[in-house]
């Protein structure tokens, strides 16, 4: 159901339409401070906790000036969503497990080390929930009290979210012939899978289920991804001619 705003706050439409966009730039250029202290093979970690920080201070300083984001139906704690399209949503949010569990043993589970499994878990924990916090709950609230309707928040929210990745691509991605293609397949799918979220969200009023994929997804594909396929790219010698 379409949510009315009660008011048309300068505030709130500054921040939904300047702030997402900030976030990129800021752990874009932040990230290259510490790139001194770091080998190559870690300069993932200050980009995810720099990224982290970030989204957190942009979200509780949201709801310190305007409130909302951590309401009570959004953050029930179940797995079970509900509205409209009931069955879409759990094909959505649900259905990908079907396919990423195996492609992650067949791919990734024997090249990761105990450590590596440690560290994926933690991150996946941590990303998870963070993203869906500020990129669904938090921009919804702020499209509503700016008073971008329904379909804008749902339009807008996923591109953000997608365009906030390009930090992701700019540390984490060798700077060669294929970087654009990278930077244009992360870009698709992390929009694509913004929408589907942002459009449960509006459907069910529900954030749990999401949290939840979200990090499974983190655990089964991206930071394993990183690890086994991207950091070796990385770390490989560029050719002399």
């Amino acid at each position: 159901m379409e949510q009315k705003s009660e008011s048309n706050d300068t505030f709130s439409k500054v921040y939904f339409w300047l702030v997402p966009f900030l976030i990129p730039v800021i752990v874009t250029f932040s990230s290259y401070l510490f790139y001194p202290l770091v080998s190559i093979d870690l300069r993932w970690v200050p980009v995810l906790l720099i990224y982290w920080v970030t989204i957190w201070i942009f979200t509780l300083f949201y709801r310190f000036k305007r409130g909302g984001v951590f309401k009570e139906e959004r953050f029930k704690l179940t797995l079970k969503l509900k509205g409209d399209y009931l069955w879409l949503q759990y094909l959505l949010v649900y259905g990908p497990l079907i396919y990423s569990i195996p492609l992650f043993i067949i791919n990734y589970a024997g090249h990761l080390s105990f450590g590596m499994y440690i560290l994926i878990i933690i991150a996946s924990v941590i990303n998870g929930p963070s993203e869906e916090i500020y990129w669904r709950a938090c921009m919804e609230d702020v499209g509503i009290n700016a008073g971008v309707s329904q379909k804008g928040r749902l339009a807008f929210a996923p591109i953000s979210f997608a365009f906030w990745h390009t930090a992701f691509v700019i540390h984490l991605f060798p700077w060669n012939e294929f970087w654009f293609f990278a930077w244009s397949g992360i870009l698709l799918m992390t929009w694509s899978s913004g929408f589907i979220w942002m459009w449960v969200l509006h459907r069910s009023g529900r954030l749990i289920p999401q949290s939840f994929y979200h990090s499974c997804a983190n655990f089964l594909s991206i930071f394993p991804m990183m690890l086994v396929v991207i950091l070796p790219l990385l770390l490989r010698p560029a050719p002399l001619f």
